[in-house]
């Protein structure tokens, strides 16, 4: 994936890459205005502690932008949600993969992420200000804005 985005950032000033773990990012204090990340919440370690190093990194006035699986608030719908994605993922799987379980620990890494309510509350825990939560689908996506 680097090297695809390096393909195409190519043309493009001031745009680098790196490669590094995303539990221990190598980036000093206030390094970015700005700090996105897609469907990558559900997977850290330590869900607190890595909101405090995103908040770290970003420069005063800086952003932290994620779009993320969500938590509907309506039980029913959740579990109709999950139900499409265990199919789905299967049926995916199976025609890409061959591997019927492919896709399976989407659902997985949802059964143990807090959810957007939840998170907002830990980025203000971390020091985030003006947070807003967007809920798409009806809760099951959601983007999650925050700023130093």
């Amino acid at each position: 994936m680097l090297h695809e985005g390096r393909l195409k950032c190519a043309a493009l000033a001031g745009i680098g890459f790196v490669r590094g773990d995303l539990c221990r990012p190598p980036f000093r204090e206030r390094s970015f205005d700005a700090i996105t990340m897609a469907y990558g919440l559900r997977y850290l370690g330590d869900l607190s502690e890595s909101l405090a190093d995103i908040h770290r990194m970003l420069k005063p006035g800086g952003v932290f932008v994620c779009l993320d699986f969500g938590h509907p608030g309506n039980l029913w719908y959740r579990r109709l949600c999950l139900g499409y994605l265990v199919a789905f993922g299967t049926l995916w799987g199976l025609l890409l993969h061959r591997r019927a379980d492919t896709y399976w620990h989407i659902v997985e890494s949802l059964r143990a992420y807090p959810g957007q309510g939840a998170v907002a509350r830990l980025m203000k825990d971390a020091g985030f200000a003006d947070i807003t939560v967007e809920e798409q689908l009806g809760g099951i996506s959601a983007i999650i804005r925050g700023a130093k």
